[in-house]
């Protein structure tokens, strides 16, 4: 009667377990001790699409993204052999063939007398958080970006100020002062912009618009590359034509076209800037000799932090 007791007993707390994992949100299974499974939760059929026939023939092989495979069978025999749990993030593929960031995690259920039962797993979504970090992460890169360009000016008119400082040209000095004083403004407008973060990721770009030459902006706006006196920009066309618009911005598109002139093309010495009047609008070209972008790439160049290589192959990253 005892050993009845005990085989009814176990049934029934299966039965319970069994349905505690039916109720949560999360994927979830079971591992014996050998490490097979023996139960998986609706959750899995309704993200895998698999059925429970493909699940015991492929199961995990073919969810799993296959750069995470081999970290994801090292992390869980690591854990299988420590018998306290863990936990390692994967990205497993949905239905539709999408691949998701999950946490995984698992967790011994051990009996009365502290022996092994069997392991229980669970796969939380973590996609959205893993975004989150991302953009994190690139706003980062992008505020580092953006401020170096007139921190690199303003270092440059100050160490030239430093250089004349016991015999200075009257004609150097207003000049390097009015040079360091615009790099300090870029930079209070550019923290400005960053605290505003928000309303940037909003959409809420503010534009402060006015009436100016914008040949005028262009040729205060790379400062620090014209000091450096190894590349020459030059600008051309319609030097007098005036536009209406945010100077800040123009300034700020511009000098990131000519950085990554000299950046991607670096034996290009000469940068040639090209102002020409189409129908009412102003167009502005920055041209190098480098080695351009290849026709195919093209769509892609306002997707966010898109970047193409010299060599075509693509990654993330500022571009």
């Amino acid at each position: 009667g005892r050993v009845d007791k005990r085989t009814k007993a176990l049934a029934e707390s299966e039965l319970r377990f069994r349905n505690m994992m039916e109720t949560i949100p999360q994927i979830a299974w079971t591992n014996t001790v050998e490490g097979e499974a023996v139960f998986y939760n609706q959750r899995w059929f309704d993200y895998t699409g698999l059925d429970r026939k493909q699940t015991k023939k492929w199961g995990l092989e073919t969810v799993i993204h296959p750069d995470d495979l081999k970290n994801a069978r090292d992390q869980y025999e690591l854990i299988r052999k420590t018998n306290n749990g863990g936990e390692f993030q994967i990205r497993g593929k949905r239905a539709d063939g999408f691949y998701r960031w999950h946490l995984i995690r698992l967790m011994p259920i051990r009996n009365e007398e502290d022996q092994m039962q069997l392991w229980v797993g669970t796969a939380t979504d973590i996609e959205e958080l893993k975004l989150l970090q991302q953009q994190k992460d690139d706003f980062i890169s992008i505020a580092s970006h953006e401020l170096k360009t007139p921190i690199t000016s303003l270092k440059a008119s100050l160490q030239l100020l430093n250089r004349m400082k016991d015999n200075p040209s009257p004609v150097m000095l207003p000049n390097l002062i009015g040079q360091a004083n615009k790099s300090l403004d870029k930079v209070s407008v550019l923290i400005q912009d960053l605290l505003n973060a928000n309303k940037i990721n909003e959409g809420q770009l503010h534009l402060n618009q006015k009436q100016f030459v914008i040949s005028k902006v262009i040729e205060d706006c790379c400062h620090n590359v014209r000091t450096q006196g190894i590349y020459t920009i030059r600008t051309e066309g319609d030097i007098d034509i005036e536009v209406f618009a945010d100077e800040g911005r123009i300034d700020q598109v511009v000098i990131n076209f000519v950085n990554n002139a000299v950046k991607y093309a670096p034996h290009s010495k000469e940068i040639l800037i090209k102002i020409e009047k189409v129908n009412d609008m102003a167009k502005v070209s920055v041209i190098d000799r480098g080695p351009g972008i290849s026709p195919e790439k093209i769509p892609h160049l306002f997707d966010r932090y898109y970047r193409v290589d010299s060599s075509g192959s693509q990654y993330s990253g500022l571009g």
